[in-house]
């Protein structure tokens, strides 16, 4: 498995892939055990450093290993990565274009292991309100804003 940590300014990132992509993102408080990057981890870290820089960079197209995931999971989040910056769906929206409940994407999006690459801070609740992000419901007001989809 390769490993590498990203530096941004809402903390440090670990991303880890293997042989068929990337296989989790996340936030993380200290670096814990060593970077042994690939390519696509590179490249990655490289699109992390300008989405931070403000060039409004996705990831849409960097292979996730979906592999043991169920297949309404992968459904959503692809369908989450085409979802624009600067802007938001609902809960209920993902739900409806994927033949979810709210609850099961607020639940399986509770789960992803995709941090910022299956940006699921992109989806709120149709009300307005951000709804839950892992615990993490000021980070997600903080990329909210910094994407300008979120005034507060």
């Amino acid at each position: 498995m390769y490993a590498l940590f990203v530096p941004t300014p809402i903390g440090l990132v670990l991303a880890c892939a293997g042989s068929r992509g990337i296989q989790r993102v996340e936030l993380r408080l200290l670096e814990e055990g060593r970077a042994r990057p690939n390519r696509v981890l590179l490249e990655l870290a490289r699109r992390i450093e300008r989405y931070f820089a403000g060039k409004k960079e996705t990831f849409s197209d960097l292979p996730l290993n979906y592999e043991g995931l169920e297949a309404h999971r992968v459904s959503l989040y692809e369908a989450v990565r085409r979802i624009p910056i600067g802007q938001t769906r609902s809960y209920a929206q993902m739900g409806h274009l994927l033949g979810l409940t709210p609850r099961a994407v607020g639940a399986a999006l509770r789960a992803n292991p995709f941090f910022l690459v299956v940006p699921a801070q992109r989806v709120i609740h149709a009300d307005g309100r951000l709804g839950g992000f892992a615990g993490r419901e000021g980070i997600k007001e903080w990329l909210l804003r910094f994407e300008g989809a979120w005034q507060g």
